[in-house]
């Protein structure tokens, strides 16, 4: 009998339809044997765990994204010394075409790909429709990160079953594939549930997630009007249904690991601390790696106590730029800096100087002042106490509606409405004073700004700038700024800038390189198989 096996020869191909796994979440379920080809995918079962194979690549790509949208702009830095070099050249950019964090977004989105539309290839089969429009909304998310860091891609709605059919596929205008996304996200609307409420179904895609997902299609394609008729959708059912959608009363509320799936939470990718563990290395990532002492606990609680994870175990890989925390400290009140913030280790193998935007640690034994290094605590598990090692079981946030009341202030600042309204919405429940600008370019500014401070390592930064054609200037003026006081160490790993000691007040910079179309490059890989031409730059 015949069995799936997998095609190595384009990630396009049939990948095995197992994976291993190791979480007691819904979405590791997975066959336990090949499925055979005469039975494959004849009943809502087996589409269901094909479903559950699919969203087990949602926690790689999500990651990536956050990665991009993190380190790749003034949201993020990797710390070097974790010898990460793609995060380092994401950092600098200096990526080219062997750049493998966005060759991962490619192969792990293929494969989802392919899962997807092996369910909508037997709709036919299938006595649970919403099976079909759960998948088309994964395709969708899958396309639409594509499409904006690739232009151009393959597009495939049915499942490739013969290798050699691998070679006719051509990179697809970004139009048609706008044209599918949006074609899939209508059978979504339509087919999916407005909310899950069994306890085995949460996290799985909704119908409020799929119009989060469409109204930002919309924005990015410029038709904001669209978009805004979108997200009233998600805006009414919130009105209408409070307690299972809504902002969290407390921004640390949204990122506690006791309250996943929370009502201000549309879409994550799931992780897991339980008796198997998936967890999200993010929390490790937050943290510095190789700083000395090794010793310090990674978090002190304010009555002194102590974590009993040390940085020792950091990976350097999502830290904290200068400038963000810097724009958070503007408003000190600020529940996103008071709760989401924690900038209590140092590094004693760097000096550093108290400036306006440094603050430092004295050392009473060598009276050597180190800066403090703000980490983000939004992938910090506190149910970690007593461990020795991270196993954050928090989530990697893809939509939220704290998210969706910016987008919608977005849309109304472009055709015309009270975007402060739902600026300010955010930034009372973060504790801080509303504000009150006036004209068009103001406004954007101000939601920049907020958005900045609100959706901080949730994989927006990049996606938002690249959006409003702000990614250019945002970037050189982040390359171009001496951040007075830090060490070479650390204004080195802050923006790439070059300086002599901590007393200099310029450097040299690192150079952003790209306008705000830049394109990431086709994997290589892809490119020695086919005759498709590379992305400009590389």
């Amino acid at each position: 009998m015949k069995t799936i096996n997998k095609i190595s020869i384009l990630v396009l191909g049939l990948a095995a339809l197992t994976a291993t796994s190791c979480s007691d979440k819904a979405f590791d379920k997975y066959p336990t044997d090949s499925m055979q080809m005469e039975t494959y995918v004849k009943n809502d079962t087996e589409a269901l765990n094909i479903l559950y194979d699919a969203y087990y690549y949602l926690r790689s790509i999500s990651s990536s994204i956050i990665t991009i949208n993190g380190v790749g702009t003034d949201e993020a830095y990797n710390g070097k010394r974790n010898n990460g070099v793609d995060a380092i050249a994401l950092n600098e950019c200096t990526w080219d075409a062997t750049f493998g964090i966005s060759s991962s977004v490619w192969s792990n989105s293929y494969y989802m790909i392919n899962r997807c539309n092996t369910v909508t290839d037997h709709d036919a089969d299938l006595k649970d429709k919403s099976l079909v429009a759960e998948a088309k909304f994964l395709r969708a998310y899958a396309y639409f990160n594509l499409v904006r860091l690739f232009g151009p891609c393959p597009l495939t709605t049915s499942v490739i079953g013969n290798y050699q059919d691998l070679y006719n596929y051509s990179r697809e205008s970004v139009d048609n594939i706008y044209q599918q996304i949006e074609s899939d996200l209508a059978a979504a609307i339509s087919g999916l549930p407005e909310s899950r409420t069994a306890a085995a179904e949460q996290g799985r895609a909704t119908k409020i997630a799929a119009w989060t997902l469409l109204g930002e299609v919309q924005m990015t394609r410029g038709n904001y009007s669209a978009a805004k008729t979108t997200l009233e959708n998600v805006i009414n059912y919130a009105n209408a249904n409070p307690s299972k959608l809504g902002l969290e009363e407390h921004v640390a509320r949204i990122y506690d690991s006791t309250n996943p799936n929370g009502k201000e939470i549309i879409f994550a990718a799931q992780f897991n601390n339980g008796a198997t563990v998936v967890a999200n290395g993010f929390m490790s990532s937050c943290y510095i790696n190789g700083g000395m002492p090794g010793t310090q606990p990674i978090y002190t609680f304010p009555d002194g106590t102590k974590f009993t994870i040390t940085i020792g175990g950091g990976g350097g890989g999502l830290l904290m730029t200068w400038e963000l925390w810097n724009k958070l400290r503007e408003n000190p009140e600020d529940e996103r800096l008071t709760k989401l913030v924690y900038s209590g280790t140092y590094d004693t193998q760097a000096v550093d100087t108290a400036s306006d935007e440094v603050t430092v640690y004295t050392d009473p034994a060598t009276g050597g002042t180190h800066a403090n290094i703000p980490n983000t605590l939004k992938y910090f598990d506190f149910q970690n106490q007593g461990l020795s090692t991270c196993r954050s079981s928090c989530d990697n946030i893809i939509y939220r509606y704290g998210g969706v009341l910016l987008m919608y202030a977005e849309c109304l600042n472009e055709t015309g409405g009270d975007a402060l309204k739902y600026i300010n919405m955010i930034r009372t429940r973060a504790g801080i004073d509303e504000i009150s600008v006036s004209g068009k370019d103001a406004v954007k500014q101000a939601l920049e700004d907020e958005s900045f401070r609100e959706l901080c390592f949730e994989g927006h930064r990049w996606f938002d700038l690249l959006r409003n054609k702000r990614l250019k200037a945002v970037m050189t003026a982040h390359f171009n700024h001496r951040t007075p006081g830090l060490s070479p160490l650390h204004q080195g790993s802050d923006n790439g800038m070059v300086v002599a000691d901590d007393k200099a007040t310029s450097g040299t910079p690192s150079v952003w390189r790209y306008n705000d179309d830049v394109l990431f490059p086709i994997p290589y890989d892809q490119i020695q198989l086919t005759d498709w031409d590379q992305n400009p730059g590389y």
